[in-house]
């Protein structure tokens, strides 16, 4: 599996644009072959920044993902309101389970 998680930062006075574009970005990207999670959420410790957590079956999953249309979409988007370069890791994983 593969796990992506970062954060960008974005101006926070348009948190209801970003919620917008995340959420159509999220609703699309769950229906991609592949894609097990797939969210953002604002830092509670800094409105102006935005996480990003996704899970994906394998690279291939996610390498397609980069070339999907809403992924253009959403990119073209996110330039209104992202103030900065994101800051975003790739983990493979090799074990998933609860917590103990």
């Amino acid at each position: 599996m593969i796990v992506v998680a970062g954060a960008f930062p974005a101006d926070g006075s348009k948190a209801a644009e970003i919620t917008e574009a995340a959420n159509t970005m999220r609703a699309a990207t769950l229906q991609e072959d592949g894609c097990h999670e797939y969210r953002f959420s604002f830092a509670t410790d800094d409105p102006n920044t935005v996480l990003v957590f996704e899970e994906w079956r394998d690279q291939e999953a996610l390498t397609k993902h980069f070339a999907a249309p809403h992924m253009a979409e959403f990119q073209a988007k996110v330039g209104t309101f992202v103030t900065g370069a994101p800051t975003i890791s790739r983990y493979e994983v090799t074990d998933k389970g609860p917590l103990r």
